[in-house]
């Protein structure tokens, strides 16, 4: 059986053989929401002179420029990690084979995070504001215009605290994603600002106790207890008039069938009013609270989880976070589209292994699955 392929590279270099011969361990995390981070550990030899290889060798300074590659078994290399070398942890014990270090990254929110500031974004859309920001780090915005406009001479749109600290009130507040990760087609890392890629091309198949499977395990979780929807109020110090919003939302179904009416009778049957949230401290616009109320309502909607391990040499291919996938032999009810949030993947001691969380707001199907893909027949994304 073919074995997977792992490259490293460290400010614009492959690690040689000889380096990546000491990796033991590789861990990267991936989400919608989070900033994507990655884990090597490396075996520790300590060298006549007293020096230890790698860690005296200063390959990894501080703030350099690495990036992760993988293949499973019989797949394609994928870039899994594009970013900046965070921190160094050698660990020593007076066993020598038993020493180590670790080396931990983080994408391009490392540098967005760093420092702390004060701007005012005049006449912006959030989703300029956003660009704006990423242009800083000469990062390209890949994205989609926001709703409400935060006119200067009604509610200027001002930043306090960190870049990134900023770009995710942003996205909360308009139910967005944001992160960063590595376009094939332009060869660079670039920055994503949106609502979830719920239409796009679901990957191949994830599948258990069928044949074809390639799941080792699956859990599943469907939430009763609500909200189904986020609604607010603000009062507009300019109009002096109360601004509300409804929870209404538009968000793309994963099956056939929304839980929310269905949750929502079962809790009033139950002796419940209804099952809203209120929004903390909204935007006193119009445009803005609406945006907020519909967005976070579109993510209340998520009310099916499922947990699982990927079989990577089954699946033939690496599954991503931030993409639908589609899921069978769970029955009827659950089988179908899913959002993948996030994602581990690990290799060690030659195993390619990947853990994952995804997302439903629907049961049944649609109709227009396409069930049996194939990593073949999918191309990565």
């Amino acid at each position: 059986m073919p074995s997977p392929q792992l490259q490293v590279h460290v400010d614009g270099e492959a690690l040689t053989a000889r380096f990546l011969g000491q990796l033991t361990r590789l861990e990267v995390r991936e989400s919608d929401c989070d900033p994507t981070v990655a884990a090597l550990r490396f075996n520790l030899s300590q060298q006549p002179g007293g020096t230890f290889s790698i860690l005296d060798d200063e390959l990894f300074d501080a703030g350099a420029p690495m990036a992760v590659e993988a293949a499973a078994p019989g797949g394609l290399p994928q870039r899994l990690f594009d970013g900046y070398v965070s921190h160094l942890r050698p660990h020593f014990e007076s066993i020598e084979a038993n020493c180590y270090l670790e080396v931990l990254a983080m994408d391009a929110a490392m540098l967005l995070d760093a420092q702390e500031r004060t701007a005012a974004y005049p006449d912006a859309l959030a989703s300029e504001a956003v660009s704006e920001i990423f242009e800083r780090y000469q990062v390209p915005f890949v994205g989609e215009e926001t709703a409400a406009r935060f006119k200067t001479d009604r509610q200027l749109l001002v930043q306090r605290g960190s870049d990134w600290q900023f770009v995710r009130s942003l996205a909360r507040r308009n139910g967005c994603c944001s992160y960063f990760e590595y376009d094939a087609e332009q060869g660079r890392l670039v920055g994503h600002f949106g609502k979830r890629a719920l239409d796009a091309q679901p990957q191949a198949d994830l599948t258990i106790l069928r044949p074809g499977a390639n799941l080792a395990w699956i859990d599943l979780q469907q939430v009763l207890t609500g909200p189904v929807r986020h609604v607010g109020a603000a009062i507009d110090p300019i109009a002096k008039r109360i601004v509300r919003a409804s929870g209404e939302k538009e968000v793309t179904e994963l099956g056939g069938e929304a839980l929310e009416a269905e949750i929502e009778d079962g809790l009033r049957a139950a002796g419940v009013e209804e099952a809203t949230a209120l929004l903390r401290d909204p935007f006193p616009d119009d445009a803005a609270l609406n945006a907020e109320g519909a967005g976070r309502s579109a993510l209340d909607s998520f009310v099916i989880e499922a947990r699982g391990e990927v079989e990577p040499a089954l699946y033939r291919g690496l599954l991503r976070a931030r993409r639908p996938v589609l899921i069978k032999g769970v029955g009827t009810r659950l089988s179908g589209v899913y959002y993948v949030r996030s994602l581990r993947t690990t290799l060690a001691d030659g195993l390619l292994a990947q853990t994952f969380i995804a997302e439903r707001n629907a049961v049944g199907q649609s109709g227009s699955e396409e069930f049996g893909q194939l990593a073949e027949e999918v191309a990565a994304q």
